[in-house]
């Protein structure tokens, strides 16, 4: 009984030892058309979803061996595996009413972008993100989006 006790002591504290500090603010995108997301960090574990868009938004919360725990925008968690996921920053709009414009202001709209749009992030300025979507480079109000690094 004293070694089953001391074991689970050991599971609990080494689960919690994996959760990265730092990084909730932290966004990845998925680099295939096609990942897994699993209920636990390894292959044992079950498939809970599987992504089929490249380059969607994750929020990083927590890093184990070769896993990564991510969050959608959906609110929706689970790991995938760290070859799955990659460092460039892509947001997803949130708002209807997004704009993009030619310059980090209100001036010389270019286009109205729908919500649910995917952009990839190429710089931030203050309250501003440079963004790419089909090679059309603008720049979008960052309240307006989700995923962008802090950095």
């Amino acid at each position: 009984m004293k070694y089953f006790i001391i074991r689970f002591f050991t599971i609990i504290f080494f689960l919690s030892s994996f959760e990265v500090q730092g990084i909730a603010d932290f966004f990845v995108s998925l680099k295939s058309s096609e990942v897994n997301m699993r209920v636990g960090p390894g292959k044992e574990y079950p498939i809970s979803w599987i992504f089929m868009r490249a380059n969607l938004p994750m929020q990083l919360i927590a890093e184990f061996d070769q896993w990564r725990k991510v969050k959608f925008i959906d609110g929706t968690v689970g790991w995938v595996h760290k070859n799955m996921i990659s460092r460039k920053n892509s947001a997803i709009v949130i708002d209807n009413n997004a704009i993009m414009y030619r310059h980090a202001s209100t001036k010389y709209p270019i286009a109205k972008v729908e919500k649910y749009v995917i952009v990839k992030v190429i710089k931030k300025d203050d309250n501003w993100v440079k963004v790419s979507i089909n090679n059309q480079k603008g720049w979008i109000d960052k309240k307006n989006l989700w995923g962008v690094n802090e950095d």
